[in-house]
């Protein structure tokens, strides 16, 4: 019998503990991410979904363990406009800086986090 090799990402069929069903709003930046995944992909398909999928899948085990869905699907977005030479990843983590200082907000890139600046 074959051993089939399992991703990190690869977790059907695992135990998981329970569900969490609460629902949550949606945040203003995980519809805008959307939003732009969504028209990218349905004006001249400069980015698939299945693309989104492939970057997420190289994060590594640690990197994907502390991200959310969104969050996930955000950061490939920004890696996968890079890859493609469609706007740097430097360009938009510039402006997530500009909009999170309007917002008295500071950004850590490296710690994916967004706190109240002190």
């Amino acid at each position: 019998m074959t051993t089939r090799h399992r991703g990190y990402h690869d977790i059907g069929g695992m135990a998981a503990g329970s569900v969490c069903k609460d629902e949550f709003p949606f945040a203003d930046w995980q519809k805008r991410s959307e939003a732009i995944r969504g028209a990218l992909e349905a004006k001249d398909r400069s980015v698939s979904l299945d693309e989104i999928r492939r970057v997420f899948e190289t994060f590594g085990a640690d990197l994907y363990g502390t991200l959310g869905f969104y969050e996930r699907r955000a950061e490939a977005l920004t890696r996968l406009l890079d890859e493609k030479g469609i706007v740097p990843a430097a360009e938009v983590r510039a402006r997530m800086e500009e909009i999170a200082a309007m917002r008295r907000q500071t950004v850590d890139h490296a710690a994916k986090t967004v706190t109240a600046a002190g």
